[in-house]
């Protein structure tokens, strides 16, 4: 009779049992530390075979952003999103919201759906906790596939790296005046992204060649410009031909002085023109411009006619100006015609005959059909050396500039901006010319005519008391 307690069945039965409990216990305990591989999605078959394994259609990307050491806006959080290859479904934000340096970012982020995870007061803390929380961020999220790790702190390599490790893709987001990095992990790729203006930076390539693609459109249509004008020359030339065949012998002389009639002549000449044409035998306008320079006598007029001469004198040979250059420069300083002026006092006479008329002034000689002119110098007076000169003409200047309040203190820079809205040249330049050194406020301070003071960071000029001027 066998014994029921050492039935071979009953033993193989109860080993079997036993073995299954201890192999299912064991793949219990397997699966509670190991994610699976390759990983699957919800309803997907998983299998560590290739050939078997089911492609995930939920796979996304993930962006942790350190708070506390990178901004990001809405702008570029979206250039971003353009260049992962999954959507951008999950975003963390790390940092100590207590902290009152954060304002209101907590609320901002909150709204454009970022998770908030909180860190401690202290050095490195957001950092630390970045790490912890990214390091084991496939048991979380087992669809992720790319990770953007959004801070400029050195520390976040090690997270970088323990990622790439575990076959994610890996973007590392730094931020350097206004500019957003964005650097492959793996591959070192780099895409650069401007927060100022709010667009990608493009390669120094792609610029260059949107340049030169802006130059030739530029070209051509410089190019159809000339065209069209040289067509509508053509056409011009053309009518114009039509018209001067219609006209018989006849009526040509209608036709010129219709032609005259149609030429509408400035009653104020351009000043290229003026310095242009030969002022000398030009006719004179019928109107003063409203911006001339009051010229009430003939002393006035000659005191303007020195100061030229001497401004200009080294600029000529022999020390002698062309009449028609003075009349030129007049013109330029005063907006008004020399010869109208002396007419206006002398009639049928000019401005040569007015310089013949003042001989002990000024020193006319004659070269076939032009006249050159310049100042009779006097010996006996001092006055007329280049520092006088200057001296007087800077005095005539400041009285006039303080006719208001006559004595006054008035600002070196609006004296040397009227000198220059004068005489055509800056005074540093003249008193380069003249050798009289290069600073104009040691030129004043040298002159006895003038006192100078210095007002906080500007220098003041005024005319000295007991001056003649």
């Amino acid at each position: 009779m066998k014994n029921p307690r050492r039935s071979p069945d009953r033993f193989r039965h109860s080993r079997s049992s036993r073995s299954q409990q201890f192999y299912q216990s064991q793949a219990v305990s397997q699966q509670a530390f190991q994610p699976p591989y390759p990983l699957s999605c919800e309803g997907a078959e998983s299998s560590s075979s290739p050939e078997t394994a089911v492609k995930c259609d939920r796979e996304i990307a993930i962006l942790l952003l350190d708070a506390e050491n990178l901004k990001l806006d809405i702008n570029a959080e979206k250039f971003l999103a353009s260049l992962c290859s999954y959507p951008l479904q999950v975003k963390i934000a790390f940092a100590n919201w207590k902290n009152p340096s954060t304002g209101k970012l907590d609320t901002e982020l909150y709204d454009r759906g970022y998770e908030l995870i909180h860190a401690p007061g202290g050095a490195n803390t957001a950092d630390g906790k970045m790490i912890a929380f990214g390091a084991a961020i496939l048991y979380r999220y087992r669809d992720v596939r790319e990770v953007f790790v959004c801070s400029s702190d050195g520390l976040l390599n090690h997270l970088c790296n323990q990622l790439q490790n575990q076959g994610l893709t890996v973007f590392r987001v730094r931020s350097q005046n206004a500019v957003l990095s964005i650097e492959n992990h793996l591959t070192g790729e780099s895409n650069h992204y401007s927060c100022k203006e709010e667009v990608e930076l493009p390669t120094f390539a792609e610029l260059a060649n949107k340049i030169a693609e802006l130059l030739k459109a530029e070209h051509q249509s410089i190019e159809e410009r000339i065209a069209w004008f040289s067509s509508i020359t053509q056409l011009f030339q053309e009518r114009r031909a039509i018209e001067l065949t219609s006209i018989n012998s006849t009526n040509i002389e209608a036709f010129a002085s219709a032609q005259k009639d149609m030429i509408c002549e400035p009653k104020e000449p351009a000043i290229s023109d003026v310095v242009g044409a030969n002022i000398e035998h030009e006719k004179l306008p019928e109107t003063v411009p409203a911006d001339a320079v009051t010229i009430d006598s003939l002393e006035v007029l000659e005191n303007i006619l020195v100061e030229i001469i001497e401004s200009e004198i080294n600029n000529f040979p022999n020390n002698a100006i062309n009449v028609a250059e003075l009349k030129k420069i007049f013109f330029i300083r005063c907006q008004v015609q020399a010869d109208h002026i002396v007419k206006t006092f002398l009639v049928d006479s000019s401005l040569v005959k007015f310089l013949k008329s003042r001989p002990s002034v000024f020193q006319l000689t004659s070269s076939g059909s032009e006249h050159h002119v310049r100042i009779v110098q006097k010996s006996s007076d001092s006055n007329t050396s280049p520092s006088a000169t200057l001296e007087s003409s800077l005095a005539k200047i400041l009285i006039a500039l303080t006719a208001q309040s006559p004595g006054a203190y008035i600002s070196t820079i609006l004296v040397a901006g009227e000198f220059n809205k004068q005489y055509g040249q800056p005074i540093t330049k003249k008193l380069k010319s003249l050798d009289l050194g290069e600073k104009f406020l040691d030129f004043l301070q040298s002159c006895q005519t003038f006192k100078v003071k210095k007002e906080g960071n500007d220098y003041q000029v005024a005319i000295a008391p007991g001056s003649s001027f």
